[in-house]
C-alpha cells in the first residue's frame, strides 16, 4: 500500500479526524456544518441538491440516472473542495473539531464512498481507475450479479467475506476492510482487475472463506424452500407475468452474499435459469430484530409492484412496542407518509420498477410466517389457473348411535334415492349392492335438497353411514381461490350449519378424522391459463385441491405425501385423476372452451364413495374383533352373541361390499385399484380376515376346554358310578339311601371323593412341577 492510501486509511481510524455513527437521521433533516450525510437521509423532491447528502436514492440524485452513492461522490468533487477548505479552519490554538461521518451500514457502496471522499478531502483529486470502481459498485449495487464476475474472486463477494471475518464493534469499519479496499483502489484499472481480483490481493483467510459458502449454500439450500412463483411484468393487476423459482431462505448466519449463489444455480431450479426470487430472512442471535428482504434479479423482466405498501398496511400504524410509527414521508412515490416504512427500490428509481423490498429500519411486527404467506398469495401460480366449473361432494362416515336409520331419516324428509341409473358402467353385482336399485341392497342412500347443496346420507347394514354434501359450482374462478375455499368448508363448520345435517347431529357418532373428505370434478381452462407444468408449486395446488388441505406455502405437500398420492392420467393426455389420503380430483383440461354438459355425481364420485365406505367398514369390523378378543380374555364365559355378530358383518363385507374388480372397463378398475392401493385396503381385508380366523380358533379352541373340563370334572363321578353300579345297588332303593341309615351311600361318596382327591390331586402335581421348570 503506497502512502497515499495509507494516510487515507489511519485518517479515517482516528477518532480525533473522523468520528462515524450510524444513527438514522429524522426525516428532513440536514447534515450539519461538519458533517456528510453517505447513503441515508430523506430530501423533498422539489428542494434542490444538499452538497452534503450523498445518497444515490435521494430524487435529486435519481433524476440523473446516477446508480450509486459512489458515483454520487464523484459527481460532488466541488463540495467536497470546499469542504477540505472548511475542515483546514480551526480557532488559533484549538485543533479542529472532528469529521462526521453519518453512513446506513457498512456495505460495498458505502465503504468505497467513504474511501473516495477521504481521499478527495486528503490530496484534492480523485485516484486513477475510480469510473472503474464506480461503476462495477453501481452493477452491484443494482443486482446485477452476472457482471460483478465469479464468486470465489469477485470484488463484491470478497469485501463481504472480509466484512464477516473482520467484524466491527463500532460504526467505524475494521482496519482490515479498509486496508483491502483502499489497495484496491490504489490499483484497479480496468474491469477485469475487479471481477477477477489477483490472488495476492485476496487475503489467505478471505480465500477459504468464499470457498467454504458454497458448503454453506449446500447446507441452507437443503433446509430452504424451493418453489415458483408468477412475477408480474407491469404494473397492470391483470397483465402478462413471467414463471420463475424463488427461493425462501431463513438462517441465523448473513447469508446476503450467497445471493449470487442462487442466481446462477442452474442444477437445483425447476426451470434451470437459477432462483430469480429470494425471500431472505435472518434471525442472528446478538440482534433483536430479524432482518426481511425480498428480491428480484434485476437485469431480468418482472417487479415487486406495490409490495412494500402492502406489507406497510399489514404491519400497521404502531410499532413493535406499541408506540404509533412516527410520520414524515421519505420518498415522494411512498404510499403513505411513514418515516420509517418498508423500502422498495422502486421509489428511488427513474422508472418505478421495484426489485427489491426490505424491512423498517426499526423492524417489523409481522412474523416471516405471516410475510412468507403474503409473498406466496400475492404472487400464487394459481392466481392464473381459471376454473371454469367444478362439482365437489364432501363426505365424512359416522357410526348411527340412533333408532332404524331408514325410518328416521324419511320421518326428517330424506328420500330415498336409486342411484343404479348412473352405474351403467358398473358390474351388476355392484350396482345391487351399493347403488341401493333395490330395497335389499347393501347399501341404502337418501337425501334431501339444502339450498344450493344437497345432503346424502348413505346407510350401511353394519350401523355405519356415510354423510355427504354435494355441491355444484357454475361460475368461474381461479383455481387458488377455489382451493381456499374448499379448505374452509373442510375444516370449518359451514357444511354443518346446513338445516338436514343440525337434525341428525345427535344421532351421529364421529369414525375416522375430524374433518370433510372431499373429492370433486374440475373442468380448467388450458387456454387463459398460465403454464401449467409440474413445477412443485402447481403440484402442490393440485394436490391441496384433491385433498382438501390449505393451499399455503407452509402446507406445500412433503416428498413422502407426493410419493403417496396417485396421479392416473387418460390416453389423450385431458383429463387427471388426484387420488390422496383425504380425497381426490378429476381435472379436465379445456383447450378451447366447448360447451359441455354440466358436472355431476358419475362413475368417479361413486368410485369414492364406495371405497370410502368399504375403507372404514373394513376399520370399524377390525375395531369390534379387538373389543371380541379382549372380551374373552377378560371374562372366561363372554357370550357368543358378540363373536357371531362380527363373524356375521366380516361375511357381509367380503361376500357383498368388497369387490375384485367394478367394471369391464380397464380404466376404471385401474382408478378402483389405486385407490385401494392408496389406503392399503388389501392389506387391511387381508389382516380382517387373519383376524375373523383367529377369533374361530380361539372360540374352536375355549369350546374345546371348556368339553375337556367338563368331562375331566365328571370323570370321577362315572368311574365310581360304573365301580358301583353292581351288587351295591341291587336290592336298595335310592329312597333308601339316607346316609346314616345304610353304608351304601356313605361307601359311594367315600369311594367319590377318594377319586376325585386323586384325579385332581394328580393334576395340580403335574401344574407345580411344571411351574416350577418355568
Amino acid at each position: 500500500m503506497d502512502v497515499k492510501s495509507r494516510q487515507v486509511v489511519e485518517w479515517l481510524l482516528r477518532e480525533e479526524q473522523v468520528e462515524w455513527t450510524t444513527e438514522k437521521p429524522p426525516p428532513g433533516l440536514e447534515p450539519g456544518a461538519r458533517e456528510l450525510f453517505i447513503s441515508v437521509g430523506s430530501r423533498g423532491e422539489a428542494l434542490p441538491e444538499h452538497p452534503r447528502m450523498l445518497a444515490w436514492k435521494l430524487p435529486q440524485w435519481t433524476r440523473r440516472a446516477v446508480r450509486s452513492t459512489t458515483a454520487t461522490v464523484l459527481l460532488s468533487a466541488e463540495p467536497l473542495d470546499a469542504l477540505s477548505r472548511q475542515l483546514q479552519e480551526a480557532p488559533p490554538g484549538a485543533s479542529p473539531p472532528p469529521l462526521t461521518l453519518r453512513v446506513h451500514e457498512h456495505t460495498l457502496d458505502v465503504v468505497c464512498a467513504t474511501l473516495l471522499v477521504a481521499w478527495r478531502l486528503l490530496h484534492g483529486a480523485w485516484p486513477e481507475g475510480v469510473e472503474v470502481l464506480a461503476d462495477y459498485v453501481g452493477e452491484w449495487e443494482q443486482g446485477h450479479t452476472e457482471t460483478v464476475g465469479e464468486y470465489e474472486c469477485a470484488l463484491g463477494t470478497v469485501f463481504y467475506a472480509a466484512v464477516k471475518l473482520w467484524p466491527s464493534l463500532s460504526a467505524r469499519p475494521s482496519r482490515e476492510v479498509l486496508e483491502l479496499m483502499a489497495s484496491v483502489l490504489e490499483t484497479a484499472r480496468v474491469p477485469e482487475e475487479l471481477t477477477r481480483l489477483p490472488p495476492a490481493r485476496i487475503p489467505p483467510a478471505v480465500s477459504r472463506r468464499l470457498k467454504a459458502d458454497e458448503l454453506l449454500y449446500r447446507a441452507e439450500l437443503s433446509r430452504a424452500q424451493r418453489v415458483q412463483l408468477d412475477i408480474p411484468l407491469g404494473d397492470a393487476e391483470d397483465g402478462p407475468m413471467r414463471r420463475v423459482d424463488a427461493l425462501f431462505l431463513s438462517s441465523f448466519q448473513d447469508v446476503t452474499v450467497l445471493r449470487l449463489l442462487a442466481r446462477n444455480d442452474t442444477e437445483n431450479t425447476h426451470y434451470g435459469q437459477g432462483f430469480d426470487f429470494m425471500a431472505i430472512h435472518i434471525a442472528r442471535p446478538e440482534q433483536s430484530r430479524p432482518w426481511h428482504s425480498f428480491s428480484l434479479t434485476p437485469e431480468r423482466a418482472g417487479t415487486l409492484g406495490d409490495l412494500a405498501g402492502t406489507l406497510d398496511e399489514l404491519e400497521g400504524p404502531r410499532l413493535l412496542d406499541g408506540t404509533p410509527r412516527k410520520r414524515g414521508r421519505r420518498f415522494e412515490r411512498q404510499p403513505n407518509d411513514y418515516s420509517d416504512p418498508w423500502y422498495s427500490d422502486g421509489y428511488a428509481s427513474p422508472t418505478g420498477r421495484a426489485t427489491m423490498v426490505a424491512g423498517p429500519y426499526s423492524g417489523t411486527r409481522l412474523s416471516r410466517r405471516e410475510l412468507w404467506e403474503t409473498l406466496w398469495d400475492r404472487f400464487n401460480v394459481g392466481r392464473h389457473v381459471h376454473v371454469l366449473r367444478a362439482h365437489t361432494i364432501f363426505a365424512r362416515p359416522f357410526l348411527w348411535r340412533g333408532p332404524v336409520p331408514g325410518a328416521e331419516l324419511v320421518s326428517r324428509g330424506f328420500q330415498r334415492r336409486d342411484l343404479s341409473s348412473q352405474g351403467a358402467t358398473f358390474h351388476p353385482a355392484v350396482v345391487l349392492s351399493f347403488l341401493g336399485a333395490t330395497e335389499e341392497a347393501d347399501v341404502l342412500h337418501y337425501e334431501k335438497p339444502a339450498g344450493a347443496h344437497t345432503v346424502h346420507v348413505s346407510v350401511y347394514p353394519n350401523r355405519l353411514v356415510a354423510v355427504w354434501v354435494e355441491r355444484p359450482r357454475a361460475e368461474a374462478t381461479s383455481l387458488y381461490a377455489l382451493a381456499l375455499e374448499q379448505e374452509e368448508l373442510v375444516e370449518g363448520r359451514a357444511l354443518w350449519e346446513l338445516e338436514p345435517l343440525r337434525a341428525l347431529a345427535p344421532w351421529l357418532a364421529p369414525l375416522g378424522p375430524e374433518r370433510w373428505l372431499v373429492y370433486g370434478a374440475y373442468r380448467v381452462s388450458r387456454g387463459r391459463s398460465s403454464m401449467l407444468d409440474d413445477s412443485r408449486s402447481m403440484q402442490g395446488l393440485f394436490h391441496a385441491l384433491a385433498s382438501g388441505t390449505r393451499p399455503s406455502l407452509e402446507k406445500l405437500p412433503s416428498e413422502a405425501a407426493a410419493e403417496s398420492r396417485r396421479v392416473l392420467r387418460d390416453a389423450a393426455g385431458e383429463t387427471e385423476h388426484w387420488l390422496t389420503s383425504t380425497g381426490g380430483a378429476r381435472v379436465e383440461f379445456l383447450l378451447e372452451e366447448e360447451e359441455r354438459g354440466p358436472l355431476a355425481c358419475d362413475r368417479d364420485f361413486f368410485l369414492f364413495l364406495l371405497t370410502l365406505g368399504q375403507r372404514y367398514s373394513a376399520f370399524e369390523i377390525s375395531r369390534r374383533m379387538a373389543e371380541v378378543e379382549q372380551r374373552y380374555r377378560t371374562s372366561r364365559w363372554q357370550s357368543l352373541r358378540p363373536a357371531r355378530s362380527v363373524r356375521s358383518d366380516v361375511m357381509l363385507f367380503t361376500n357383498s361390499l368388497w369387490h375384485t374388480r367394478v367394471s369391464e372397463d380397464p380404466d376404471v378398475n385401474a382408478r378402483y385399484l389405486a385407490w385401494h392401493s392408496l389406503h392399503g385396503l388389501q392389506e387391511t381385508v387381508t389382516s380382517m380376515r387373519d383376524q375373523a380366523a383367529e377369533l374361530d380358533q380361539y372360540k374352536r379352541d375355549q369350546f374345546d376346554r371348556m368339553v375337556g373340563l367338563l368331562v375331566f370334572v365328571f370323570l370321577p363321578v362315572s368311574l365310581a358310578c360304573g365301580f358301583f353300579s353292581g351288587a351295591q345297588f341291587q336290592d336298595m332303593s335310592p329312597s333308601v339311601g339316607i346316609p346314616g341309615a345304610t353304608t351304601g351311600w356313605l361307601i359311594f361318596l367315600g369311594y367319590t371323593a377318594a377319586f376325585t382327591v386323586l384325579v385332581f390331586g394328580t393334576v395340580l402335581f403335574a401344574r407345580v412341577m411344571n411351574w416350577r421348570r418355568r
